[in-house]
């Protein structure tokens, strides 16, 4: 499978994650479901992961530090997440976490030594203005608790991306997606102990068991693998800059599923937010190619050339 079309899949399913989130928490506390998904993502994975030395791979001491941190990273971004969506909306939610281009930007600025140029804070202001609209209009009702801890997971997941560049060359997606989700079991697992051990809520019903296993097939297992099936053979920024497509398709299945009706502000929000942040991308890349050396896309080159 090409690089741009796992990508294109993935943005696809990651538009469903803040609907079956939310889904979830009808039935699980957050960090639970969280877990219980991964789990079932390692078993989905696991025929795979018995083949070729993947394991001997996942533990050895050269990779298993950074997949730890990986899995630490996104494990505990992806609680915060679903744990925001009993106080928010999908829309909401898909919307708010836009603010991760200004991570990317900034730790790319980090690495790169370079600063902000005028463009890139004037995207950025964008960005924000997207988000601070949402977030004044939602200072009235409980939605703002939910917005709130949403603007705060994107960094957790940008690191995680990073750390996934500094993997041997020629790892493949399946030991990546494998080694994230083992680790990630086991960096929540002290935090679902003090779950457990504070009313965590639990059920064995057949719906919960079905959103459960949406969560551990489509999230946690062949989202992975189609994530790195892009980003290990392609700039993170440019599929950055691809997958922040995903909040216009959630907020037409949260629309189409009736699961909310799409508020003026939601649609002005996630235009004004999504304008920038693809602005912000498309700077971001051109300075990670000119750190290369390598000379920009000129307008008219395909994917495939790119």
């Amino acid at each position: 499978m090409q690089p741009l079309t796992a990508l294109l899949l993935d943005t696809a399913l990651t538009a469903l994650w803040p609907l079956i989130g939310k889904a979830g928490l009808a039935h699980y506390s957050g960090c639970l479901f969280a877990a219980a998904g991964l789990l079932i993502g390692l078993a989905v994975m696991s025929p795979w992961m018995l083949q070729e030395g993947r394991w001997r791979l996942v533990i050895s001491r050269e990779v298993a530090p950074t997949l730890f941190a990986m899995g630490l990273f996104s494990g505990v971004a992806t609680v915060i997440y679903i744990s925001a969506m009993a106080y928010t909306t999908p829309a909401n939610g898909s919307i708010m976490a836009q603010i991760e281009v200004l991570y990317s930007a900034g730790l790319c600025a980090y690495f790169l030594g370079e600063a902000l140029s005028l463009q890139q804070s004037l995207a950025s202001l964008l960005v924000v203005a997207g988000t601070g609209l949402i977030m004044f209009h939602d200072l009235s009702s409980p939605r703002w608790k939910g917005d709130l801890m949403i603007l705060a997971t994107p960094w957790m997941y940008q690191a995680s991306h990073i750390f996934s560049k500094r993997l041997p060359k020629g790892i493949d997606p399946i030991t990546v997606s494998g080694g994230r989700v083992f680790y990630g079991i086991i960096a929540l697992t002290p935090f679902c102990l003090w779950d457990l051990a504070h009313g965590a809520r639990w059920s064995w019903s057949a719906p919960a068991l079905a959103i459960l296993l949406a969560q551990g097939v489509g999230m946690s297992s062949i989202n992975f693998i189609l994530w790195y099936k892009a980003i290990l053979r392609m700039d993170l920024a440019k599929a950055t800059a691809i997958i922040l497509a995903y909040p216009a398709l959630t907020v037409l299945f949260s629309w189409a599923l009736g699961q909310e009706t799409i508020q003026p502000v939601q649609l002005l929000g996630l235009v004004v937010t999504l304008s920038g942040a693809l602005w912000m991308s498309k700077l971001v890349l051109a300075a990670q190619k000119k750190a290369h050396g390598e000379a920009p896309v000129l307008p008219g080159e395909t994917a495939a050339e790119i």
